[in-house]
């Protein structure tokens, strides 16, 4: 009888160390299909930036600059607006560059997406 007990629990581990395994799998491949591919790319042409739904730009990228793909795809995409996502990346050594210590109600109403489309009946 004593010797069944340290088989008994083996088996649960076992069985316990198996199903772990299973959800961290399917976490993990939930979380790849649905992740940006972060591809590099180089504007095709000029983008006038400006706010969401507004009818200014604010500031123009030019042509041949690189961009990162940052388009959610999956399940993440589902109801998402204007589907077509890149960012650009700025370094420097300079730390006063950035203030992160700002509430969020001195951000704009969007926080940092702007638009490149132009919005219904404007021009941009």
């Amino acid at each position: 009888m004593t010797e069944e007990k340290p088989n008994k629990w083996r088996k649960w581990i076992f069985r316990l160390s198996i199903t772990f395994n299973i959800i961290f799998g399917l976490g993990w491949f939930l979380n790849y299909i649905n992740s940006p591919t972060y591809k590099l790319g180089v504007l095709t042409q000029d983008v006038n930036a400006g706010f969401l739904a507004g009818d200014s730009t604010i500031y123009k990228i030019p042509k041949g600059i690189t961009v990162r793909d940052v388009s959610p795809r999956g399940i993440e995409a589902i109801g998402q607006f204007e589907n077509n996502r890149f960012e650009l990346v700025f370094t420097t050594d300079r730390d006063d560059l950035v203030d992160y210590n700002i509430s969020k109600d001195s951000l704009f109403q969007f926080g940092n997406y702007y638009s490149a489309d132009k919005s219904p009946g404007t021009a941009r």
